[in-house]
């Protein structure tokens, strides 16, 4: 009898142990950043300190997009969030994410970047102030993204700032590698202009010596007029890639590529695995023979 009174009591025992073991448990601190690619930045430079947590998901636009009530809440709770600082939804929302956690300290990912300014901006609101936010393109601007996180995650957790600081050694020499592939391959490119649909590689363009032709106007779906000009454009400068994102309708790029003979290759800037596409990216622009 003692025997069966035991065994119950011993499994009691066992759950109530695991039950305070787990609400023991220190909970994992959190940071935000905008998109996929500073995510890939911040996991290398915060390592298991921090779980990183990416507001725009795989698929979704960062000019538009919205978050979700799980995100508001886990923002609510986070420690920093790392902005591009020029995005579409970052105009809407950061304020509300300040609002939810008026102690959020926000990070400007572009600060000391020589940014891409549009001088013929009509205020349509895509982008803030007229610039072009995607620093996150080139490995050039990748240098000051990561010391930017880097000087970030010091002000938030300075008692692990020689990790941080090794982290962050470690991702420049993989960013130097990525610089030095991309400017190997692009070295024998047999155009140096591409079109694209949406402008996503303006940094990309200047600082490898290439020129972008955008086909997506000033955030609007390109007139008749506009469409004509890069068809000529192509045809006079021996433009050989029609570049589209999954992001966008492709159908203005098609025709383009129709007229013109270019080849139409996709390429995803916003990916996770930023030195991959960084590569594939320039690889795709010096094989278009």
């Amino acid at each position: 009898m003692n025997r069966i009174i035991l065994i119950p009591a011993i499994l009691i025992c066992l759950w109530l142990t695991g039950c305070f073991s787990q609400s023991g448990k220190p909970k994992q601190k959190v940071i935000f950043v905008s998109i996929l690619p500073l995510k890939y930045f911040a996991d290398r430079i915060a390592g298991d300190n921090y779980r990183v947590e990416v507001t725009v998901p795989p698929g979704a636009g960062p000019e538009t997009y919205s978050p979700t009530p799980k995100q508001m809440i886990l923002l609510s709770e986070s420690q920093a969030y790392f902005s591009i600082g020029y995005l579409g939804f970052e105009q809407v929302w950061l304020e509300n994410f300040k609002s939810s956690n008026p102690d959020l300290p926000v990070f400007a990912t572009s600060k000391r970047i020589d940014l891409i300014k549009d001088e013929h901006h009509d205020g349509d609101h895509e982008h803030l102030q007229g610039v072009d936010p995607h620093i996150w393109s080139s490995p050039v601007a990748a240098r000051l993204i990561a010391e930017n996180i880097y000087s970030g995650m010091l002000q938030i957790d300075p008692v692990n700032g020689d990790t941080y600081r090794k982290n962050y050694n470690s991702l420049l020499v993989e960013i130097a590698k990525v610089d030095s592939t991309v400017k190997k391959i692009l070295a024998d490119a047999p155009s140096r202009k591409f079109i694209i649909f949406h402008p996503a590689l303006g940094y990309f363009a200047r600082d490898y010596g290439l020129e972008q032709l955008s086909i997506e106007f000033e955030g609007k779906v390109p007139s008749p007029r506009h469409m004509q000009e890069i068809i000529d454009a192509s045809k006079s400068g021996n433009v050989r890639i029609v570049l589209i994102q999954k992001e966008f309708d492709k159908r203005n790029a098609e025709i383009i590529a129709r007229e013109t003979g270019c080849k139409m290759l996709q390429i995803d800037p916003l990916n996770y695995n930023w030195p991959e596409q960084m590569v594939d990216i320039a690889t795709k622009i010096s094989d278009s023979k």
